[in-house]
């Protein structure tokens, strides 16, 4: 277990912890991510690898409450991006990560949805719009100095506030979270061997 843990961990795990973040925030992503690596072990995927894993992160998050509350970014109070972000229906902001990161392209954003390509760019489409809007309303309230976000205001000029949001995303899960996950995948296999075997008694039934 611990092998294939590992290579998932090394190939996937900076793209997943940016799609957990993008749904739970920076208190959540860690915990996401460790639930969806050992998930994905213990069942691995029978098709394509990288949709599945995101698949299963979508699932994992949303057990973990991404759909019901807002997420908790750890700088929304001094940054109005990511305070507009947080704002953001969830769908909204997963999807606007997933395509102005570069993750996936729509189609495959698609799948992770289970919507048309057609409902992706629409999702989009209103994900942008209403980013745009959650911004602008907190310069213009003062709730943000200007001064201090010409990079938020430049970018809203410009048209490309989600690529500046997928920039504020981590750029790689926390050093430290590598050898936690691998930790407790041992811990779990350890306690699977300590158990003992369950015994059943044996009913044979002969006739009909």
């Amino acid at each position: 277990m611990r092998g294939d843990l590992e290579t998932l961990y090394d190939a996937h795990a900076h793209r997943l912890y940016a799609h957990g973040w993008s749904l739970l925030g920076d208190h959540g992503a860690a915990g996401a991510l460790n639930d969806t690596l050992t998930e994905a072990v213990r069942n691995p995927p029978s098709g394509e690898t990288v949709l599945w894993l995101h698949r299963l992160t979508r699932n994992v998050c949303s057990r973990r409450g991404a759909f019901k509350g807002r997420p908790a970014f750890a700088e929304a109070a001094t940054d109005p991006l990511l305070d507009a972000a947080g704002a953001l229906p969830p769908e909204h902001r997963e999807a606007l990560l997933l395509s102005a990161g570069e993750w996936l392209g729509i189609r495959d954003i698609s799948r992770v949805l289970g919507v048309s390509p057609g409902a992706v760019r629409e999702l989009l489409h209103d994900a942008r719009t209403a980013l745009e809007r959650l911004v602008l309303d907190a310069l213009m309230r003062g709730a943000a100095d200007p001064a201090k976000h010409m990079d938020v205001i430049a970018a809203f000029e410009k048209g490309r506030l989600p690529h500046l949001l997928a920039r504020r995303a981590p750029a790689g899960a926390p050093a430290p979270l590598r050898d936690q996950v691998l930790a407790a995948a041992d811990e779990e296999r350890d306690e699977i061997g300590r158990a003992p075997a369950a015994t059943s008694g044996v009913l044979v039934v002969i006739g009909p």
